[in-house]
């Protein structure tokens, strides 16, 4: 049992509607990254400061973090993408769950994604799928949810 939440991970996804995986939402589990490149990225928010002559800050506030989910697929004989594109534009909006190697380990939920693809070849790696979703505002709760697979879902 770990007490982290690292390792192999699974990726699954469900199509988002209206903000959210639909009610029924069948979650699907897609192939496994290459090592290393599964992550979510924050962007802190915006800074508005509130400054005096001579420099000093009186007041300050700062808008939310935005984020950014990314990981890189091997493109393996046999294997179905698990996204359809037109030159790395990927229609729809996605719902993403990532869950750690051990399931018991908080994972992360994203509700409303977009989802774009870019293709590339190395003889090191081969044909590698890299997969950037841009997170959005969901139909509810935080952009990025924690998610503990088969415990209740948080709001």
């Amino acid at each position: 049992m770990a007490i982290l939440s690292w390792g192999k991970c699974t990726i699954e996804t469900t199509p988002s509607i209206d903000g959210a995986p639909g009610a029924d939402a069948e979650w699907k589990a897609i192939d496994t990254p290459k090592e290393d490149t599964t992550k979510i990225t924050p962007t802190a928010g915006t800074e508005v400061t509130a400054t005096e002559e001579g420099g000093d800050v009186v007041d300050a506030r700062y808008g939310k973090n935005t984020y950014t989910f990314e990981f890189d697929l091997f493109v393996k004989k046999g294997v179905k993408r698990p996204f359809d594109d037109d030159d790395g534009i990927i229609s729809g909006e996605q719902a993403f769950r990532i869950i750690p190697e051990d399931e018991s380990c908080e994972g992360a939920q994203i509700d409303r994604s977009v989802l774009r693809v870019e293709e590339s070849y190395t003889t090191a790696d081969g044909k590698l799928l890299h997969y950037v979703a841009k997170c959005l505002k969901p139909k509810a709760g935080k952009t990025v949810k924690p998610y503990t697979k088969d415990a209740p879902a948080e709001k």
